[in-house]
């Protein structure tokens, strides 16, 4: 028996030698290949081919050889044309395997290695595969408008692959959610960023032509990526505000979505992560229930009934919104004072503060081809109003009248004079508003739509609003990274620098470099919280 070992030995040395030895890469349209061809084949015809001697080993071994002959024979074919090439084997086309989804060859692949207990070497160009084509996406700023939908492609494809091919192996999943992790997290702050906005254009009203499971299953997906991001502070605060812009816009596709959206959240990262999102939920809640009332209460007063609605806002829970001096038209003045004592009555002691900026009205304008709706903006529909008692006002006499500063008349003013839908005229004529030009109804304006939604100028605004955020994440990080270092030396009352690193970002729910860490220690040593030992530089004591 020892010399049938032998000889097979031989004949697969010399066999895999010639084929190994020229392999060739993966071609993108590769046709079958007889196996006793003397051209080159590729990697997944060199596996079809090794499949192929397995089973005419295991037959041959059945009809000529006792039962124990048959293990060391397959043990000694699958040593020589698979355990000894397997560097070769991947290195050749195992990108492109993946690549080209070839989840046949990548089973076979995936069995073979198996067989030889290769599969370490398998889970190294596994992790090295995802980790770059994930490179790829995230560090390219050019990908960004299409990144999260870009990363659910290819998780779903990786995970094809895990399922198809490789039985779902746990060490194989283990290395992909690692490698997920750190190709997400090698750009900071884009991803938390983005992920936040696609789930926002995911959930918008826009959307409500796609049936409700569909939007579930897609941020369950979403979720999935969500779980890699490390910034999920920063993640949240965007979150935040794209909400805050759903509710008051009413632009969610239904609430159900949105109470679902934020229990995954829950469910991912605990209550102290949702609990000011919950709080805007109950928020509008509260708000419906009280708006019906008081809406009620107007139709029973028709005299001054403009359909004047608020929401109210727990100031703890919603994004800071800086407030905007707005002299608003005395009719709706009257509706203010009318719910201020309406609340009042019914919730005393609390203070109301009014955010007309974040409001939005529809008016019903006359022009020479007939009635309209104009879906406005309270700061536009401030503005517009003035001309139902004035023919024509100067820039200075509209400032005058409202009280608004520069930047916010000039992009209001923009908005309805030289937008798209030009329900203002100006003199002289231009794309732009200087503080000489005048303006004038215009009753001209044709639009075949009954109703219209004036869009406001931006002016860059998300750029403008995604710097706050971050400016306001990093003031909150640096607040909880000097109160764990105090806390941990509160506890120890001494401690090197090593240790104190290794337990400060065992704590922290976010990434934070050494030189943010230092700068902070340096902080809390100049404020008298610590101090350094004196014979030793790298030693810490707590200051009671």
């Amino acid at each position: 028996m020892p010399s049938l070992i032998d000889a097979t030995r031989d004949y697969y040395v010399k066999e895999s030698r010639r084929l190994v030895g020229s392999l060739v890469a993966v071609q993108p349209a590769e046709g079958p290949r007889p196996t006793n061809s003397a051209s080159a084949m590729s990697v997944p015809q060199y596996l079809a081919h090794v499949k192929l001697r397995i089973d005419e080993e295991t037959q041959r071994a059945a009809l000529y050889l006792s039962p124990g002959s048959k293990a060391p024979l397959l043990s000694t074919v699958l040593a020589e044309l698979v355990e000894k090439h397997t560097e070769r084997l991947l290195t050749t086309s195992f990108d492109a395997m993946v690549d080209a989804h070839m989840l046949a060859d990548l089973a076979n692949l995936y069995s073979l290695l198996s067989s030889v207990s290769q599969l370490d070497a398998l889970k190294r160009y596994w992790a090295v595969y995802v980790k770059k084509v994930g490179l790829r996406l995230v560090q390219a700023p050019e990908l960004d408008v299409g990144l999260v939908s870009d990363m659910l492609a290819m998780k779903q494809r990786l995970d094809d692959v895990m399922k198809s091919a490789f039985q779902s192996n746990s060490m194989l999943a283990h290395a992909l959610r690692d490698s997920f992790e750190d190709f997400i997290n090698s750009r900071r702050s884009k991803p938390a960023q983005l992920t936040a906005k696609f789930i926002d254009q995911s959930i918008r009203s826009g959307n409500r032509s796609t049936a409700d499971e569909d939007i579930d299953s897609l941020l369950n997906r979403v979720v999935v990526i969500f779980r890699f991001i490390h910034d999920k502070d920063l993640f949240e605060a965007y979150y935040k505000r794209d909400l805050a812009k759903r509710l008051l816009y009413n632009k969610s596709v239904s609430a159900d979505t949105e109470r679902s959206m934020v229990q995954k959240l829950r469910m991912e990262c605990g209550p102290g992560f949702t609990k000011r999102l919950e709080g805007m939920l109950r928020d509008m809640d509260f708000t419906s229930d009280l708006d019906g009332k008081f809406t009620n209460l107007q139709e029973a007063q028709e005299a001054n009934n403009i359909g004047f609605h608020v929401s109210i806002l727990t100031q703890a829970f919603w994004p800071t919104y800086e407030p905007m001096p707005l002299t608003i038209p005395r009719n709706v003045e009257l509706a203010q004072e009318q719910f201020v004592q309406f609340y009042s009555e019914k919730h005393n002691g609390r203070k109301l503060y009014w955010q007309p900026n974040l409001g939005t009205c529809l008016l019903k304008v006359s022009f020479d081809e007939g009635p309209k709706e104009l879906s406005l903006t309270i700061v536009q529909g401030t503005v517009l109003l003035l001309f139902s008692e004035h023919d024509e006002l100067s820039y200075q006499q509209i400032q005058e009248n409202t009280g608004l500063e520069d930047v916010e008349l000039m992009r209001t003013l923009q908005s309805l004079a030289c937008g798209k839908y030009r329900v203002l005229a100006k003199e002289p004529k231009g794309r732009d508003v200087a503080g000489t030009d005048v303006f004038t109804f215009n009753a001209a304006f044709t639009s075949p739509q009954a109703r219209i939604k004036v869009g406001q100028i931006l002016l860059k605004e998300a750029e403008k609003e995604s710097k706050e955020v971050e400016e306001h994440i990093q003031l909150d990080r640096m607040y909880q990274v000097d109160a764990a270092i105090v806390r941990i030396l509160k506890a120890r009352k001494r401690l090197d620098h090593t240790a104190l690193m290794t337990e400060l970002l065992s704590r922290l729910k976010f990434n934070s470099t050494s030189a943010e860490v230092k700068e902070r220690i340096e902080t809390l040593i100049e404020r008298d919280y610590i101090k350094r030992d004196d014979a030793d530089p790298s030693l810490y004591h707590y200051l009671a």
